[in-house]
């Protein structure tokens, strides 16, 4: 069951991030400018999460913004409002749902991570 649930959340960041990637690269391509994806996906996958401001190009931001927003939305906002639903119907402190929340997320985080690298290796493969 736990892998079931593990392989499903994958498939999800999965299929969110090559989403991501292909909405701004079609923006990019909307507006004519010229993008090294090779170097883009090495940046991505060294990096998944952390934005350097001023360092980081225009794509590379934009896809790290849109991932911390899917990660936020689907990962903590909604798990934080469950488990203060469930600790309001258990009748348990709101701590327990903020401390499991905070749990979610770093299991989330940690998974991009990996997810990143598949994706690129995939995505790379697919540029050759």
């Amino acid at each position: 069951m736990i892998k079931k649930f593990l392989n499903r959340t994958d498939r999800f960041l999965c299929d969110s991030v090559r989403e991501i990637f292909e909405k701004v690269e079609g923006k990019h391509r909307a507006k004519r400018i010229s993008v090294n994806i090779s170097q883009e996906l090495k940046n991505f996958e060294a990096n998944p999460l952390t934005c350097v401001v001023g360092c980081d190009t225009k794509f590379e931001t934009n896809i790290k913004i849109q991932v911390k927003l899917m990660l936020g939305i689907f990962f903590v906002a909604i798990p934080l409002f469950g488990f203060l639903a469930l600790t309001y119907i258990l009748d348990y402190a709101y701590s327990y749902a903020f401390v499991f929340t905070f749990i979610v997320a770093m299991l989330a985080t940690s998974r991009i991570d990996e997810i990143a690298k598949r994706y690129v290796s995939t995505r790379a493969l697919e540029l050759i």
